[in-house]
């Protein structure tokens, strides 16, 4: 399965341009925190809201009545494959053809939340918002994209902490061998907000108040053949991905150096043939020494969440785009570790324009 094309809403802008430059030049996209908002840290990676909603109204005709109902996780998937297809209309491909595999964290628990404030306050439980309920829904950005861009084959939305963003590659990959889709859009979304923030804080015990970023980052895959086919230049190929779960916190950097192992054998390198490691940052001393006591200690690392802060369910899709984006990678590792004990790694054939995949990968 190869990669080829993405789209990205970030801190720093619209498009992969846009992240592609600030992670390249190392550049912070963090900015400071209103002193008056009642979050546990003093700087975030924020998306510009203005831009993304000027792209709802401009390419997907979502005015900012709608836009309000569409909610911000909403906005951002839909504003990332607005973008996608602004360069990739898929016209080839039919409506049932067309596939969509979206995940992230607690991309609703927002609204979710507001919805329950309601029903154990108001005079009776079922005084609520009707209309917010729908936004309520785990799978509400995967739906609304699909309902806008017309999306008719398998849609599905899942969750994996940190790992989410292989976790959606490795249900695209799946869908492709099972001939259910010939073309899969993957990625995955993460929006910003106060209850995200004091409920990451807890659920850390409250020791650490590390930036928090947001944003929505989609991959077209496909066949090579079928690339090839439509005049597109593949940016990455999928060569492995593997999982597990650390069933207690001590066993973490063993389980992450188990699946690195086998993710390198099933993708046919030596550990000196891995150009870039992207590490999700979490639990940076654990996973850095998984890392380097498979890759060595010299092993070249990026942490693009010190860039745009901790996306918490986008982490592990940031980090893909990352590795593309980078000019001097070849073969990159990207791994991801969740505080609740899940791990996950992947290793990606990254495509300078020189060298293109074999027919059939």
């Amino acid at each position: 399965m190869i990669i080829s094309a993405m789209s990205v809403i970030s801190p720093y802008g619209l498009g992969e341009r846009a992240f592609g430059d600030g992670v390249r030049a190392g550049r912070s996209a963090l900015s400071g925190v209103d002193s008056e908002q009642d979050v546990p840290y003093t700087e975030a990676g924020v998306v510009d809201g203005a831009a993304v909603s000027e792209l709802l109204i401009s390419d997907c005709e979502i005015n900012t009545r709608a836009q309000r109902g569409l909610g911000r996780p909403g906005g951002l998937a839909v504003g990332a494959l607005a973008l996608l297809l602004r360069e990739h209309a898929l016209a080839e491909y039919g409506p049932a053809e067309r596939a969509l595999v979206l995940g992230g964290d607690l991309t609703t628990t927002d609204r979710a939340m507001d919805l329950m404030y309601d029903s154990l306050t108001e005079a009776l439980p079922y005084h609520v918002n009707g209309r917010q309920l729908p936004s309520t829904a785990m799978n509400f950005p995967t739906t609304q994209c699909a309902v806008k861009f017309g999306f008719q084959g398998p849609n599905s939305t899942i969750t994996s902490g940190r790992v989410t963003g292989l976790s959606v590659l490795n249900y695209a990959r799946r869908l492709h061998r099972a001939g259910r889709a010939p073309m899969v859009v993957a990625g995955a979304v993460e929006d910003l907000n106060q209850r995200r923030s004091w409920i990451t804080w807890h659920g850390l015990g409250g020791q650490e108040a590390r930036p928090l970023g947001e944003g929505s980052c989609l991959f077209l895959t496909e066949s090579a053949e079928s690339a090839a086919g439509h005049g597109r230049t593949p940016i990455a190929e999928v060569l492995a991905l593997e999982f597990g779960t650390a069933l207690d916190p001590a066993d973490t950097k063993a389980a992450l150096t188990t699946r690195i192992r086998r993710a390198m054998v099933s993708a046919g390198l030596a550990p000196g043939g891995i150009d870039t490691a992207v590490l999700s940052g979490v639990d940076g001393d654990v996973e850095h020494a998984a890392v380097a006591g498979v890759l060595g200690e010299n092993a070249r690392v990026l942490f693009p969440a010190r860039l745009i802060g901790d996306t918490a369910g986008a982490s592990a899709a940031f980090q893909v785009a990352t590795a593309v984006s980078d000019p001097s990678t070849e073969f990159a590792l990207i791994t991801a570790v969740d505080p609740d004990g899940q791990v996950g790694c992947g290793v990606l054939r990254v495509f300078s324009g020189l060298s293109t995949p074999e027919q059939g990968a």
